[in-house]
């Protein structure tokens, strides 16, 4: 039956196939071009079979499929395959050249005798210079025997004897992957294992505990003379988990290998980090801000080519809305946060791309979750990562196998599955016998049909420029739709480009060639590595090349993607680039071997032994432009929130606006001559005054005249109220947590006596917005100086626009110091205001006002004899609607006139924004509740729809539920479809048009310029800036922070920012300089920076939102 089956795919494949070949011919050249088993003889097909012993109900992972290994078992130059199966045999295929392979299986000596393979990898186990294939088992819990894994060791001639009880590596335990790498730097072989319990539900929740053995999960096996052993004890390879897949690389530069380990479900990804002595630590809250929730397979390579090792992991969150929300009953905000309590992590649903930013000052690597950003977060229920540069232009592209043969999380499935074993359990077990097996009464096959089974097609991205991808699936040929696990890549043809290997289940498994060297005239240089005087092992090795464009790094590794491993050649695409002027090979024993003008596409063998110690001339510790010296000179302030759920108010708020605390102040507040500073307090807790002393350091004093800890300080000023030739404070309250109008959202002014101390002025008009920044400037030039204060939000009631207020200083006209509120027709509910400055944009010499806010356009209030009217229109900005957090002015071209850096929500959140399919928000009391609701959408596939599910969606109106009675008709229905045309036409409507940061270039006449900041400038939002010469050389700098920690559970949260230099070029034109070159390191919610005079030079003050205020020193 299973032969008949998997006859009749093969065929009807193999017509498939001719068709498709012949049209291809047709057409230009793609890049792949998908050959037929008649012209490769690979017939290799997983196929599947649900039965009662053996199902997707009963094995978590009975989907995850069998894998690839590619490698040169016979050493004639040309890469051979394996492919491993979990119902049928697995198969090995001996290359015979121009992409025709024979199956070597029987007369090679592999077993076949049982068992459920899964990961393979082809690799010379005892340094003897012959490739031998090591094999994972795995499921069958009644037969352990079959469970083995098996070692196949090589013995020429293309002959194979299974001998993994001999060298210690017949491993029982559900084995998921096996990456060898020389751990201890011995020169031979040691073995990382990943082995599972058989069902997640094991686990204790989060971190695991003690619920199975530690044989059972992960091993570090050490070779002793061909044996492999239990590494020692204190290793560090700790924590259980349900792992799936690994990468071992040195990503932090330092000559050893670091393992990540991917897990599935809410056990926490592992990131053990050399220590360089053999041990490890665990650093995945150090460095890693957050990971995928069911991680499956991971891959390292270095995407941007800045010389760090970066590494991507799979999840399966799908790209399209239908599938989006018919497969996802809605994350549980509770269960979320105990996952975090208990030692868990913050896990999403998607891919994560992380971005190595490199080492700091302290030796610390951070990484930050690009994957938003480069537009790969969303590649359905995959498996297979392959990093790899498929058309030789120098940049890696991105691959991604994936596929499920049912789709086991479609919700409405699930309800009917429950529902079955419901019936069957209250039928046959009213006694509710605890040992009852439900499943003996239920058939396989009808549960199966409840579940949706879709072929899909594998995802291919183009790498664009290191931090953008596009996706060409179709553009590249790889259209075919079906269920892919295990993927490897190599040059099977030698051909100069890298062809693609797929093991599909119930399909025979996909080699594509690569097209590339005939249709294109991009360059290629490949690595390959020997010993002359023994035979050992290279995984580890690492090679630089340098040419005009700049360098490229390649690592070489075992373990790729899920299942499989690809060729042991480093292969680098050029581009136009015709050779490298310098390749550096840093070998895994710490040598080096350095080639000098080596010409491209060429296939270069490099010997080990023309390693030398090479003395670096480079000086011991780097001198960065930024240096924390928060602790030496004594600042020790901590912002801490207080706990406050703003979602138990507002179920669909789309993040928390009562953390978006605190500011700063700066200026000389005692008359020393040295500035000093303000810095806000967080509710339940005090702000406070931080003087500069003239050694250096500071200290931090409490006013004890100011009120209670019952307010938020959102944003400070100093300002000369009273003109008196000292600096007065003025402190605007915010947050979410108390009611409208509530006393604590009243701001306060604090008058200076002159030697720094203060006294509440009891005057301020009447102000209980919750507000945001305040600006100070005489607006009128009646010589003394006004206020704006911008109101940030109406509590419990977003998106609804807040009022603002101008407050306008009556010193100079009554004699005494008096606010009045003025002018409120413009600035009474003007909207979601964060930022403001004052400027003179029209050259008319009065002061404007340049404001920013959520859902709304950049914003030009002009300024005409006193009185304000609103130029948005006027100056060409109507439809620059975002989500803006902040402005800096500064005539950055030295021009005369003001220009400004916006900061706006960046281009790496789950949100996407264009004039042509906003990002919208609708407010209305939609089910007549009494109670408005939120609701956002977004459009996919040139539809618009609602963002979240129908779980989260009637949480808060629960007639949808009785509206969209399954989850699949929920998931078919348009934003129209759920709440109604008109009602949608009736409710406050605001929409975002882009969400990328910028600088607004003033070219004089009310003109302006647009242009984005960089792209790494684009992976967070933007909530301060400051520009300045930071390298003193004369052309002016800018230096970005933000962040946003409090999104909704459902959408990843804002925090692959770490502060930013941007160093200018001049006319506009910045480069992004990452931590490792220049030293700013803020992991934080960053909520403001300001300069501040220290020491003759410059300082760095930076607010964090419930994290440690940081100081930093600029370099002179």
């Amino acid at each position: 039956m299973m032969l008949n089956r998997s006859g009749i795919q093969y065929y009807g494949l193999l017509v498939g196939l001719l068709v498709n070949f012949a049209h291809s011919q047709q057409k230009v050249a793609q890049l792949f071009s998908l050959l037929s088993p008649s012209e490769t003889n690979v017939t290799f097909s997983n196929v599947l079979e649900d039965t009662d012993k053996e199902n997707i109900f009963i094995y978590k992972n009975f989907y995850k499929g069998g894998g690839v290994a590619i490698g040169d078992i016979n050493n004639d130059g040309l890469q051979d395959i394996y492919f491993s199966g979990n119902q049928v045999g697995d198969k090995l295929y001996l290359n015979k050249g121009d992409l025709v392979f024979e199956d070597i299986t029987e007369k090679a000596g592999i077993l076949n005798r049982g068992g459920w393979s899964t990961h393979v990898t082809i690799v010379d186990v005892n340094n003897d210079g012959l490739k031998d294939i090591y094999v994972c088992k795995s499921l069958y819990d009644d037969r352990p025997d079959l469970r083995e894994n098996e070692l196949y060791l090589n013995k020429g001639n293309l002959k194979f004897e299974e001998v993994a009880k001999t060298y210690g590596l017949n491993d029982n335990n559900r084995t998921t992957q096996a990456n060898f790498f020389d751990y201890d730097k011995d020169g031979d072989l040691d073995v990382f294992i990943i082995n599972q319990p058989r069902n997640s539900h094991v686990l204790a929740p989060n971190n695991g505990e003690k619920r199975i053995k530690p044989e059972q999960n992960y091993r570090l096996l050490e070779n002793k003379n061909n044996f492999f052993f239990p590494a020692k004890n204190n290793t560090g390879i700790l924590g259980l988990g349900y792992g799936l897949s690994s990468v071992i690389a040195d990503f932090n530069n330092n000559g050893w290998q670091d393992i990540y380990v991917a897990n599935d479900y809410e056990t926490p990804d592992l990131f053990f980090v050399s220590n360089q002595d053999g041990t490890y630590s665990n650093k995945i809250y150090d460095y890693i801000m957050h990971t995928s929730y069911y991680s499956m397979g991971a891959d390292i390579g270095d995407i941007n080519n800045d010389g760090w090792m970066d590494f991507v992991v799979v999840d399966m969150v799908a790209e399209d809305n239908f599938k989006l929300k018919s497969n996802m009953s809605g994350m549980n905000p509770a269960k979320f946060w105990q996952t975090v309590a208990n030692g868990g992590h913050y896990q999403y649903m998607f891919n994560v791309l992380q971005l190595n930013n490199g080492v700091n000052s302290n030796g610390d690597m951070s990484f930050s979750d690009v994957a938003q950003l480069a537009g790969v977060s969303n590649t359905d229920w995959s498996w297979a990562p392959l990093l790899a540069d498929f058309d030789n232009d120098g940049l890696l592209d991105l691959f991604v196998a994936n596929g499920v043969r049912h789709e086991i999380q479609n919700t409405d499935a699930l309800k009917a599955l429950d529902h079955e074993i419901k019936e069957v359990i209250e039928t046959h077990n009213p006694n509710k016998d605890p040992n009852f097996n439900a499943w003996q009464y239920l058939d396989v096959q009808e549960l199966l049909q409840l579940f949706p089974s879709n072929k899909t097609k594998n995802f291919m991205y183009k790498n664009l420029d290191g931090l953008k991808f596009d996706k060409v699936v179709d553009a590249w040929g790889l259209s075919q739709e079906t269920f892919s696990t295990g993927a490897a890549c190599a040059d099977l043809d030698n051909d100069g480009d890298l062809d693609l290997v797929v093991n599909n289940i119930d399909e025979v498994s996909f080699i594509y060639r690569n097209n590339t060297n005939e249709t294109s005239n991009n360059n290629y240089l490949r690595l390959s590595f020997i010993d002359t005087n023994k035979h050992c092992s290279f995984f580890g090795t690492k090679a630089t090349l340098y040419h005009k464009k700049g360098l490229q790094i390649a690592e070489l590794t075992n373990a790729r993607g899920i299942n499989s491993s690809s060729e042991d050649i480093l292969h680098f695409g050029l581009g136009n680039i015709k050779k490298a002027d310098s390749i550096y090979v840093k070998w895994n024993t710490g040598k080096t071997s350095v080639l000098k003008g080596i010409k491209a596409n060429q296939t270069l063998t490099i010997n080990v032994n023309s390693a030398v110690d090479l003395i670096s001339n480079k000086k011991e510790s780097q001198s960065f432009l930024f240096e924390d010296i928060t602790q030496s000179v004594h600042i020790n302030y901590v912002h801490k929130e207080n706990k406050f759920d703003d979602y138990d108010r507002e179920v669909l708020l789309p993040h928390r606006m009562s953390t978006l605390g605190s500011g700063i102040a700066v200026a000389d507040i005692n008359g020393d001559e040295l500035e000093d500073f303000y810095i806000g307090g967080p509710l339940e807790g005090i702000g406070k005054r931080v003087f500069q002393n003239s050694d250096g350091t500071f200290t931090e004093r409490i006013l004890k005249l100011f009120p209670d800890s019952s307010r938020e300080d959102i944003g400070a000023e100093f300002f000369d109220a009273d003109n008196d030739g000292d600096m007065d404070l003025y402190v605007v309250s915010g947050g979410n947590e108390s009611e409208i109008g509530a006393e604590n959202y009243q701001d306060r002014l604090y008058i200076n006596d002159g030697e720094g101390n203060f006294n509440l002025f009891e005057g301020l008009p009447k102000l209980r917005a919750s507000g945001s920044r305040v600006r100070a400037a005489d607006y009128d030039n009646d010589g003394d100086i006004d206020l704006f204060v911008g109101g940030r939000q109406v509590p419990g009631k977003y998106p609804e626009p807040a009022d603002s207020y101008l407050l306008k200083n009556l010193l100079n006209e009554i004699g005494r110091l008096q606010f009045i509120n003025t002018q409120e027709a413009v600035f009474a509910k003007l909207g979601m205001v964060t930022d403001a400055v004052w400027t003179d944009y029209d050259g008319d010499n009065d002061l404007d006002l340049l404001l920013t806010g959520a859902w709304m356009p950049i914003t030009f209030l002009e300024n005409t004899n006193g009185n304000f009217s609103n130029s948005t229109n006027k100056v060409g900005l109507q439809d620059t609607e975002g989500w803006w957090f902040s402005i800096t002015k500064n005539d950055i071209d030295n021009d005369g006139d003001d220009d400004y850096v916006l900061g706006n929500l960046g281009l790496n959140y789950k949100y996407k924004a264009t004039a042509q399919e906003p990002f919208s928000i609708h407010y209305d009391d939609f089910d007549d509740n009494g109670k408005n609701d939120i609701v956002l959408s977004y459009y996919n596939y040139g539809k618009q729809y609602p963002l979240r599910g129908r779980s989260c969606s009637s949480q808060q109106i629960p007639d949808i539920k009785k509206k969209f009675e399954s989850y699949n008709t929920f998931a078919s229905a348009t934003l129209s479809d759920v709440y109604g045309l008109e009602e949608l036409n009736n409710a406050l409507h605001y929409e975002a048009k882009t969400f990328a940061s910028i600088t607004l270039e003033n070219l004089g006449n009310s003109k302006f310029n647009i242009k984005p900041l960089p792209n790494l400038a684009q992976v967070s939002n933007v909530n301060t800036s400051v520009v300045y010469d930071v390298d003193h050389d004369g052309i002016k700098d800018i230096i970005i922070a933000g962040n946003m920690f409090g999104s909704e559970i459902e959408t990843t949260r804002n925090d692959a920012g770490f502060g930013l230099f941007l160093k200018g070029k001049g006319n506009f034109e910045f480069e992004a300089k990452n931590m490792f070159e220049t030293g700013l390191y803020l992991p934080y919610d960053v909520k403001e920076i300001k300069l501040i005079n220290y020491k003759g030079g410059k300082a760095l003050i930076v607010a964090v939102n419930n994290g440690p205020m940081k100081l930093l020193q600029l370099k002179k």
